[in-house]
């Protein structure tokens, strides 16, 4: 009976600490960005856009990650950075290296300042005006 109690204190002991170390925030907390995030709709001046594919955004640490996956099965991404203004309703995206910036995504750029309209844990809507003039928006659902 004490082997088996033992037994049981030593694997919730592992657990815990396996649970309290896996974490995968680098760099602290990022609040609900962390993840990914599925792009559910881009407009331009109110008008709905198409694209081949899904668009995927990834935030970890400072890491931003996009990537489109098309009906093959396709995947193209490209990497920058992300921040956000401390009160949250800035968000910028760059792309440092420009020779690595080579996914299209309508009305983005190098470097990116997205106003934040809304966020909850599981929808986020941004916008942006661009070199053109042109305002875009685009909603995000997180993926579990």
């Amino acid at each position: 009976m004490k082997t088996t109690a033992r037994f049981i204190s030593i694997t919730l002991i592992i657990v815990a600490t396996l649970t309290l170390t896996g974490c995968t925030h680098n760099n602290g907390d990022i609040g609900i960005w962390f993840g990914t995030w599925h792009v559910t709709d881009i407009t331009a001046d109110g008008k709905a856009l198409t694209w081949d594919g899904d668009y995927f955004f990834q935030f970890q640490s400072s890491i931003f990650r996009v990537s489109q996956v098309t009906d093959h099965e396709t995947s193209v991404e490209s990497y920058g950075t992300w921040s956000e203004d401390d009160d949250a309703s800035t968000l910028t995206v760059n792309f440092v290296d420009s020779s690595v910036y080579y996914l299209y995504v309508p009305g983005f750029d190098t470097d990116n300042q997205f106003t934040v309209t809304r966020t909850s844990s599981s929808q986020v809507t941004f916008t942006r005006m661009a070199n053109n003039g042109v305002t875009y928006a685009y909603s995000l659902k997180k993926q579990p």
